[in-house]
């Protein structure tokens, strides 16, 4: 009896394998998984635009205060 469940559960198992196989080779899995990595990279790149934006306004801020501690230590 042991031996019938093994080899049902291998069979199933091959069965299941090759059916996830077929899917993956599918041309709408393909062009599903590449619009998803087009997705992905569009995402990262909008964040890391985003990201050096902020720090480009940060460097901006902290030059233009200390044109201003400059000018106006140079005063004194």
């Amino acid at each position: 009896m042991k031996l019938i469940e093994e080899e049902t559960a291998k069979r199933v198992e091959e069965a299941i394998r090759k059916r996830v196989d077929e899917s993956l080779s599918s041309e709408e899995v393909r062009v599903e998984i590449q619009r998803r990595l087009e997705e992905g990279r569009k995402k990262l790149n909008d964040e890391v635009a985003a990201q050096l934006q902020k720090e480009k306004e940060a460097a901006l801020i902290e030059a233009r205060q200390k044109e201003v501690c400059i000018s106006d230590c140079t005063i004194l």
